[in-house]
């Protein structure tokens, strides 16, 4: 495999990972509001796998992209906003005087969703429009038919 191949690959999963995990965060943000309270520590520790998640669509994007790096601007773009997003969640009070940071934080999902799900598209498009590699390789075909 070629960097380029990697590089797609990892931005599939990692993106793919970002994804699921957001879903994972509101499954877990919703059981905490309806009552289970040891729902937020979890939803707080699986935050921070969900934003490496982001971190490394971008460091895989920007490896698939190198050296025309306006390939990686929107996982670039992912990482900036899931940083934003971590970052604001400060001490995970719901109400109070974190209210309307929270709001903000709450309001960022969506984009977040949106940008994954197109990143990954967007990886994924390209591995598939990429030539088959492992027949034309000369070190990987097959030996010759014995006659």
């Amino acid at each position: 495999m070629d960097r380029r191949r990697i590089g797609l690959w990892g931005t599939v999963i990692f993106a793919g990972a970002a994804l699921v995990g957001v879903i994972v965060q509101l499954y877990l943000i919703g059981g905490f509001l309806f009552g289970e309270t040891d729902w937020l520590d979890a939803h707080k520790d699986f935050g921070k796998a969900v934003h490496l998640a982001y971190i490394l669509t971008f460091l895989s994007a920007l490896l698939a992209a190198w050296p025309n790096w306006r390939l990686a601007t929107w996982p670039f773009v992912l990482a900036v906003l899931g940083s934003i997003q971590a970052f604001s969640a400060g001490r995970g009070d719901v109400g109070g005087d974190n209210g309307a940071l929270h709001a903000f934080h709450a309001a960022l999902v969506p984009i977040v969703v949106i940008l994954a799900l197109f990143i990954g598209w967007a990886a994924w498009r390209h591995i598939r429009a990429m030539p088959d590699t492992t027949m034309t390789d000369p070190d990987r075909s097959p030996p010759p038919a014995r006659t």
